[in-house]
């Protein structure tokens, strides 16, 4: 019985120092991702991207116990946005919104989403080819647009909405210069109802760009090409009245 008694004793104690040994590790585990994380929130501040980047993907590698790890991920979109990594960054949009799609920021990222499609829409190396901007695809810019709209329908009160609204006016020039460039494409090629009907696209989508009221001349020259030249006519005088307003 006293033999039993001790081997029940003694199991206890192992019991309690894993226990304690245990809880040591967490502690442990817990101290050395905070010192981390506050020493990549440092490498932020002072703009040292890739030493930020390389921080915060080791921590994320290692933190089974997911500690601040939706902030983690968020300074990553960050650091990699600004390191101008457009791909990864948006990958790491991508899996927040599926892993975090209620986070009480997720405005934040979804309009770095938005910033991420349009910076690579602009692609640093049309700054760098001599290639013209307006003629690379313009799929990102399209999504951008599309989202950005959504965006501030769906955050009317972000802090993010301001900045929001003038990318769209952007992303409405940017697309109306694409489709202006395609219009006086079909007109130099004298296919005068594609010019027409591009044109009208442009007139009922980006109304407000300068872009729309060029297109106007390229419509007016089309039907006088086609003779119907009582539409011309309108047209000249929607074009007169333009200019007239722009004074």
């Amino acid at each position: 019985m006293k033999k039993k008694n001790s081997i029940i004793f003694i199991f206890m104690i192992l019991f309690l120092s894993s226990i304690v040994h245990s809880k040591s590790l967490r502690n442990f585990h817990f101290m050395k991702i905070y010192t981390l994380y506050e020493e990549s929130k440092k490498e932020l501040r002072e703009e040292h991207f890739d030493n930020a980047i390389s921080i915060l993907e080791k921590i994320k590698k290692n933190n089974v116990a997911n500690i601040k790890n939706d902030k983690i991920q968020m300074h990553l979109i960050y650091a990699y946005y600004k390191n101008l990594n457009f791909n990864t960054a948006l990958k790491n949009t991508e899996e927040f919104i599926h892993f975090y799609p209620k986070h009480p920021n997720i405005d934040y990222v979804i309009y770095m989403q938005c910033l991420i499609k349009i910076s690579l829409d602009k692609n640093i190396f049309f700054n760098i080819l001599p290639i013209e901007y307006h003629k690379n695809d313009i799929n990102h810019a399209v999504n951008a647009f599309f989202q950005l709209k959504n965006f501030i329908y769906q955050y009317p009160n972000s802090f993010y909405v301001i900045n929001a609204k003038k990318n769209l006016i952007y992303l409405k020039n940017r697309l109306s210069e694409n489709a202006f460039k395609i219009l006086k494409f079909y007109f130099s090629h004298k296919e005068y109802i594609a010019v027409i009907n591009r044109g009208e696209e442009m007139i009922e989508k980006y109304s407000e760009t300068p872009a729309a009221r060029k297109a106007l001349i390229y419509i007016e020259k089309s039907y006088k090409a086609l003779k119907i030249f009582d539409t011309a006519k309108k047209i000249s005088k929607i074009i007169l009245l333009n200019k007239t307003q722009e004074i």
